[in-house]
């Protein structure tokens, strides 16, 4: 029994003692999530390819703008590379938070364009202010939502809109009741991965099938790893992530300083953009962990990096997450494979949801190790489920 299903085998008042109702559970639901997401999607996929025919894509002049706040923003970062490719277009992630402050530069006016939403509970301030700031700004605006709760304000927001937006909700499961966001996230980017696929739903759905084979995968790895690192008590962590793998980078090194209550301060860089800066961040009690691309271009920078800090002793503790542990042995403390048979052969934009469950165990594990309840690790209650304390003001127009 690895250390997730111990913690999921923990009778209902053992588990209430250490604040685990809800995030374990949570962590590990998530290939069953993805499976049932691909299928919403596919039934959603008329819809979808109603709105992007409205404003003329694939291949007209329109953009998507993918908005969210927090983690709901990184689902974009994971998502935007393959959409433009696939929709012959720029599509961009911008946090709502931006969006609510800075409409005139987040969207564009002079042409058609989908706004994406992201939200777990659609309850959170930005998400309606956000779609009512965009829609002064473009007069040629279509919607999409994307969200974890049928009842909240942002899939209600979609009905007054008639057949310029549509409401894509998620199972109910997926509406986390941890404060940190795990299966929402990862679901939310197998949803938006969809609009790459619109109108290939059988190549989507087996696509998807092979990452829940993969999180299945690391489900069953990655949770002795999480505790061991946790064990070794690094103080600081660094996520590294290339293409749709920095966003998984991002929501990682979110989790793990969200879940041991800033305990553990983290950052996130590219394999590249680490060289420049913030490697100095790297010192003795930082545990770095490298999501590995499986594009074998891609793959040679990573290595340079990965030999490289270990060549000169940077950081407390170094892990891997790859598919295979090929030519991978002895560059790190732990190697995690996904796929070791390579019988999946997942492309690198697929994979986010997978390498984030590393991040997502590493917080769970690190915040039981330093005597914080997971379900709601904040002590002083300053984070909270739902963003509160924000003030929503009147914009005034310019003339």
């Amino acid at each position: 029994m690895n250390p997730l299903q111990r913690l999921l085998s923990l009778s209902d008042k053992e588990k209430a003692r250490l604040g685990i109702q809800a995030t374990p559970a949570e962590i590990a639901q998530q290939p069953e999530m993805w499976r049932d997401t691909a299928r919403r999607f596919a039934d959603a996929a008329p819809k979808v390819r109603g709105l992007l025919a409205q404003i003329g894509l694939p291949g007209g002049p329109a953009e998507v703008v993918f908005s969210g706040a927090g983690t709901s923003d990184f689902v974009g970062k994971c998502v935007q590379g393959r959409v433009s490719t696939a929709l012959g277009t720029r599509a961009l992630a911008i946090p709502t938070t931006d969006i609510v402050t800075h409409p005139d530069f987040a969207l564009p006016s002079d042409r058609p364009a989908l706004m994406v939403s992201f939200a777990r509970s659609g309850n959170s301030p930005e998400s309606i202010a956000a779609v009512d700031a965009a829609e002064t700004v473009n007069a040629q605006l279509r919607h999409l939502a994307v969200t974890c709760n049928e009842e909240g304000e942002l899939a209600r927001r979609m009905g007054s809109l008639g057949d310029r937006a549509h409401a894509l909700v998620l199972h109910p499961k997926t509406n986390d009741r941890s404060l940190a966001m795990t299966s929402s996230f990862s679901s939310m980017v197998v949803a938006g991965l969809g609009l790459a696929y619109a109108d290939r739903a059988e190549e989507y759905a087996e696509l998807v099938d092979k990452m829940a084979a993969a999180g299945e995968t690391m489900l069953e790895a990655m949770p002795a790893v999480a505790e061991k690192m946790a064990k070794r008590g690094p103080q600081r962590g660094c996520f590294l992530g290339s293409g749709a793998a920095y966003g998984a980078a991002v929501e990682s090194h979110l989790k793990l300083q969200e879940l041991t209550d800033g305990g553990i301060m983290c950052l996130c860089e590219t394999f590249l953009g680490i060289r420049h800066g913030p490697r100095a961040a790297i010192h003795d009690d930082t545990l770095v962990v490298y999501f590995v691309s499986s594009e074998p271009y891609v793959r040679q920078y990573e290595l340079d990096l990965i030999r490289s800090n270990r060549e000169q002793g940077v950081g407390l503790a170094h892990v891997i997450i790859a598919d295979k542990a090929d030519g991978l042995s002895g560059l790190a403390d732990e190697v995690v494979e996904f796929d070791p048979k390579g019988k999946l052969d997942l492309p690198d934009h697929m994979l986010s949801p997978v390498y984030t469950i590393a991040g997502q165990l590493l917080g769970l594990f690190a915040s039981l190790e330093r005597g914080l309840k997971p379900d709601a690790p904040s002590a002083t209650g300053i984070i909270h489920r739902v963003v509160q304390g924000v003030t929503i003001y009147r914009r005034e127009q310019s003339e």
